[in-house]
């Protein structure tokens, strides 16, 4: 008797021990997984409102004139990198029948952490972009009124050596390069029947739901990862170029 029952202790124990050992294994693979997707979410987070202080830094230089401003982005476990250049035409479609079109580039400005989740600045915008969709957190510095448009172009250009930096807090450095009116569109003071944006940009997708909630527009992509946007009777039509040299410091 006194053995059956010291058996039934060794096997109680031995069921219990595997129970908890299993669920220990259990939760800490999974909450390990969970915290590690918390830190990578919440340093997106984090990189989003210094993508926010970046693009309000940018329109001092745009918008307001300043000469430079520096932004710190702290990086931790990812990176800043400067991506391959998108473009951004406008052509005006005058009533006359000359149609003044201009073509800009802009070098993006990337942070991309752990996740596949990325923050870029460009062409004064934030997108926040993910496989699974996207979402536009600061919008472009375009302006759609009744008795016109205004087209600023921020044309953001890379200087230095580093276009790839990693780990501990980097500084964006934006200095004014050129902030002017482009003569195309100032010397035809006249009302417009048609304004044409083509974008070209891995983003376009984020571009085409902005202007088509913004400005009413009718959008079709053209060709691979082109968006061609064309709103009806803009009115006035100005369109701005803005020149800002960028690099990187650590």
């Amino acid at each position: 008797m006194t053995r059956n029952r010291a058996v039934s202790d060794v096997l109680g124990f031995v069921i219990v021990f595997s129970l908890v050992a299993a669920t220990v294994g259990i939760v800490s693979v999974t909450g390990i997984g969970i915290l590690q997707d918390a830190r990578d979410a919440e340093q997106v987070n984090n990189a989003e409102r210094a993508f926010d202080v970046l693009a309000d830094n940018m329109a001092d230089i745009h918008q307001e004139g300043a000469p430079s401003r520096s932004t710190e982005i702290k990086l931790s476990n990812a990176r800043l990198e400067v991506r391959d250049e998108v473009e951004i035409n406008v052509t005006g479609v005058d009533p006359g029948g000359t149609n003044p079109n201009v073509s800009y580039s802009a070098a993006p400005i990337m942070y991309e952490g752990r996740s596949d989740t990325t923050v870029v600045y460009e062409g004064g915008a934030v997108f926040r972009d993910a496989p699974q969709g996207g979402v536009v957190v600061e919008d472009p510095p375009f302006r759609f009124e009744d008795d016109g448009v205004i087209i600023p172009i921020i044309q953001t250009q890379h200087v230095g050596n580093a276009t790839s930096v990693s780990g501990g807090t980097v500084r964006v450095r934006a200095e004014q390069a050129v902030r002017e009116p482009l003569p195309e569109f100032v010397q035809r003071q006249t009302d417009y029947e048609d304004l044409i944006v083509n974008i070209t940009s891995p983003r376009y997708r984020l571009w085409q739901r902005y202007l088509e909630t913004d400005a009413d527009a009718a959008c079709t992509v053209t060709r691979p990862e082109t968006v061609q946007c064309e709103i009806d009777e803009p009115g006035r039509l100005s369109v701005t170029r803005s020149l800002i040299n960028f690099e990187f410091e650590t």
